[in-house]
């Protein structure tokens, strides 16, 4: 019941949006991360391919002290890249704190942690409608043994993947934080940016890959 309420909610768009420019291009949406964050090296575009470099640091205000929680200002500068999104998908969003965008849904097979919505990422389909979301923001489990930290299976990038396609919105952006490139078909994503992202000493380094559903919105 409660994820039927949710999916009518988002269908509705009645949680709101904040209203913010539409960004048409990959040269405008590394333009307003340029301009929110001017003290720190540029997102470049070159050849409809969107890049960069963040070093973000530790995050020793926290006081979740949550296994694999986001980097500090993580959030807020894919915020940066898509400020216009409506619909927001957490993926596996096990601490992450919603509020940069209105219309959020947090999704995860945890109950403890109280998601929006519990359930199977492998079957994301069976919990939301076609094409909803604008933006899906995914950290998955990175290894066997990450998938053990948090007393979870460990994921199969491919499935999880394609039911991402099933519930994103033609146009719309899949960023998937991860240490590999998960496989796509070349038919129904394009992979329009790489953004390697380092903590500090003695941290695995991540990579946020991000892919644009094809389609007519594109």
């Amino acid at each position: 019941m409660k994820i039927k309420k949710i999916s009518k909610k988002l269908d509705k768009n009645e949680f709101g949006s904040k209203k913010a420019k539409k960004l048409k291009t990959l040269k405008e949406r590394a333009e307003n991360y340029n301009k929110m964050f001017p003290n720190y090296p540029s997102i470049i575009v070159d050849k409809d391919w969107l890049y960069g470099m963040w070093v973000i640091g530790n995050n020793y205000h926290s006081k979740k002290n949550y296994y694999g929680e986001y980097p500090p200002s993580y959030l807020k500068r894919v915020y940066s890249l898509f400020p216009d999104a409506k619909n927001v998908l957490h993926l596996f969003s096990g601490v992450v704190e919603s509020g940069l965008w209105l219309n959020e849904c947090r999704f995860d097979i945890k109950p403890e942690l109280k998601p929006d919505v519990i359930g199977d990422a492998h079957k994301l389909s069976n919990y939301f409608s076609k094409e909803l979301f604008d933006l899906i923001l995914a950290d998955p489990p990175y290894s066997n043994e990450d998938a053990m930290h948090y007393g979870t299976p460990m994921i199969n990038r491919n499935k999880v993947v394609k039911e991402c396609y099933y519930v994103l919105k033609a146009g719309g952006f899949l960023c998937w934080l991860d240490q590999v490139l998960p496989m796509y078909r070349k038919i129904e994503f394009r992979l329009v940016g790489i953004i390697g992202i380092v903590r500090s000493t003695n941290h695995r380094f991540r990579v946020l890959s991000i892919f644009q559903k094809i389609g007519d919105d594109e």
